[in-house]
């Protein structure tokens, strides 16, 4: 039986395995190999497909009664290894769900920046990825506690152009999410729309998650890896340095170059490069011969340096040495963004009975004093 196929350019998912497009540079038949409805990787029962990436693939699952998400590493060394390094890397900065305290959970929580993981099996483990044989091949994966929101990449469809002060926040938030990376000398390398996930609070600020901390570049690596690591990133969201494969100038700028892109993308109401009509050879040419993309054509910006600071942010050369530098750069123009913070459910219980109970209270003193009155 064949896996489902999933083209990330057409956004067709098909079930038989077999994917073609009249379009003649579409890779439809290089598609990925994704899991069903259905399907269970161990204890994990698979219920939604959220997103697919050059990596691997992000769903919805269900272990017994709880709602997870699970990433799923392709079947390729490179893509299971990088995997094996996030889950890593994420226990090391403590980014691990734990069951919260009585005090904790009645306090407003903050939106979360990063994918929070839980154990890989239902036995403990000492290992934050899992590995497990799935039709006869092995598998590699994490489990994650869930996020609510809607892919970043799909909010720009519905809203191409994006309020500005909305993108300059989202970016700030992005950036500190990144900051675990930077404060490293370390760089995610592949930041897309659809590696982000956007909540919406009741004064319809967006919160960013980042789902993904990409390839952990430390520069340790030599140019034949890197050169071994293009195909699989996504040449419209690069920078110039890293598809040219020059790894002594790979750094957290070129972070700094793919979050400015994000913004760019969200400011301009399109992506500074087209990523979904061409082949990424294609891409790649037109990102070599034009590394810095035209500036953005918004008047009211103009006049507050927002693009002058976008254009330093996605500069082929002298641009921002790192994520932290372009938020603050953000932050001095726009604020920092709004911290609304969502009561849990059980403290809006506790609030709703704590009034219920002073209204009980307070109907009966009233009634007590107005028998007070009549019997005088």
């Amino acid at each position: 039986m064949n896996l489902a196929r999933y083209c990330e350019r057409c956004k067709r998912l098909t079930m038989d395995g077999n994917l073609w497009c009249q379009d003649k540079d579409c890779p439809a038949e290089q598609g990925y190999a994704v899991l069903g409805y259905g399907d269970y990787l161990g204890d994990l029962k698979v219920t939604k497909l959220i997103t697919v990436w050059r990596t691997g693939a992000l769903y919805e699952a269900l272990r017994g009664k709880q709602t997870v998400w699970l990433k799923v590493a392709h079947a390729d060394p490179e893509c299971e290894d990088r995997l094996k390094r996030e889950a890593a890397f994420l226990k090391s900065i403590g980014a691990v769900a734990r069951k919260p305290t009585i005090l904790q959970s009645l306090r407003p929580d903050p939106y979360p920046i990063h994918l929070k993981l839980l154990p890989p099996y239902p036995t403990p483990s000492n290992r934050f990825h899992g590995e497990i044989s799935f039709r006869g091949e092995p598998r590699v994966f994490a489990v994650f506690q869930p996020v609510r929101g809607s892919l970043l990449s799909d909010r720009l469809l519905e809203t191409p152009q994006v309020w500005h002060y909305e993108a300059a926040w989202t970016t700030v938030t992005l950036a500190r999410a990144l900051r675990p990376l930077a404060s490293r000398n370390m760089a995610h390398l592949s930041l897309t729309p659809n590696m982000v996930m956007v909540e919406t609070d009741a004064e319809s600020h967006w919160h960013p998650t980042l789902l993904d901390f990409g390839w952990l570049w430390d520069g340790s690596r030599d140019g034949g890896y890197l050169e071994g690591l293009v195909p699989r990133l996504a040449p419209a969201y690069s920078a110039p340095e890293v598809l040219a494969a020059r790894s002594t100038s790979v750094g957290p700028a070129a972070d700094t170059y793919t979050l400015g892109l994000v913004l760019y993308e969200m400011l301009a109401g399109h992506p500074a490069y087209e990523p979904m009509l061409k082949r990424d050879d294609q891409v790649r040419r037109v990102v070599a011969q034009n590394p810095s993309p035209p500036p953005i054509d918004r008047p009211e910006l103009e006049a507050s340096g927002v693009v002058k600071l976008v254009a330093k942010a996605i500069a082929a050369g002298d641009r921002y040495p790192t994520v932290q530098h372009l938020a603050k750069a953000l932050a001095s123009v726009y604020g920092t963004p709004p911290e609304t913070r969502p009561l849990p459910a059980g403290t809006k219980v506790l609030l709703g009975t704590a009034v219920a109970s002073l209204l009980c209270i307070a109907g009966f003193v009233a009634y007590l004093l107005l028998q007070v009155v009549l019997n005088r």
